[in-house]
């Protein structure tokens, strides 16, 4: 049997939450509407309770969601690969590691395993239609997922790729990836976040949550080098104009901005010397 953690919230928190499960390794998440409250049943890998408490440290907010374990038939839970299929960014095909079938020269592969990014998710295409028709062969991405972001640069133009993650099934997920893309030798793979990465960068990718992408915008914006540029994801509406403003506060310039099924991608470029 597998265990699905099931989180209870209110419904104007299910956007929020969901984004947060999605971060913290999340293959997919189920909503079901119960009363007041919204369950979000997730599978977050062999120690769901481990990985929730991970969670919770790194956003005290979720404490307040119930949240138990159900076991289930694992079969039923591998039922969402039947329905992915691949997707067309620009020029570039993302096809899933069990389709490998129908993958053509220069497609990109991906298995996500136990972490976020298939390559399908609105934020991740937003975010990957704006980075390849933007310069850079020095690509830092933070939060990387299956890393479908860093590999799709490092195979379309042979960008060098630093690629970070607090979630332990993130860098595994990466690393298999950039093996089965044959980019392994351009991209250094790291656990952490963007605290722990030195240097700047020519373009800086961070598809996360709008409360991280403000909580660490300093450390962040101090990552792109001088007409660089930042590409920032994760956030509907509802902030784009306080994320868009306190990175402008940084020194940094908005200069293209899309939409892809209510989600959002800025771009923004520094311009000053600091």
């Amino acid at each position: 049997m597998l265990s699905l953690l099931v989180v209870e919230v209110p419904a104007d928190c299910v956007d929020f939450a969901s984004d947060l499960l999605w971060a913290f390794g999340a293959q997919a998440v189920e909503e079901r509407a119960r009363g007041n409250v919204v369950e979000l049943r997730t599978d977050l890998g062999e120690s769901p309770l481990v990985r929730w408490q991970d969670l919770v440290n790194a956003h005290p907010i979720a404490a307040e969601w119930a949240t138990r374990i159900d076991e289930v038939d694992p079969a039923v839970t591998e039922g969402w690969r039947d329905h992915v299929t691949v997707t067309n960014v620009g020029d570039v095909r993302i096809v899933p590691a069990w389709l490998s079938k129908e993958r053509a020269p220069g497609d990109i592969l991906i298995e996500p395993g136990g972490s976020f990014g298939m390559g399908d998710h609105p934020t991740t295409r937003a975010t990957l239609a704006l980075a390849l028709q933007s310069p850079g062969s020095s690509i830092l991405d933070v939060g990387c997922g299956s890393g479908v972001l860093g590999i799709a640069l490092a195979l379309t133009r042979g960008a060098r790729v630093v690629a970070v993650d607090i979630a332990p099934a993130a860098i595994e997920a990466t690393l298999l990836n950039a093996q089965l893309n044959g980019v392994d030798q351009l991209i250094v793979v790291e656990t952490g976040d963007v605290h722990s990465v030195r240097g700047t960068y020519d373009l800086v990718l961070a598809n996360i949550l709008a409360p991280v992408l403000l909580a660490d915008a300093e450390h962040i914006a101090s990552r792109v080098t001088v007409l660089g540029s930042v590409i920032l994801s994760g956030f509907t509406m509802s902030r784009v104009d306080d994320i868009a403003q306190r990175y402008t506060a940084l020194g940094l310039l908005e200069t293209r901005r899309i939409e892809v099924e209510g989600w959002f991608a800025l771009q923004m470029q520094r311009i000053d010397e600091r």
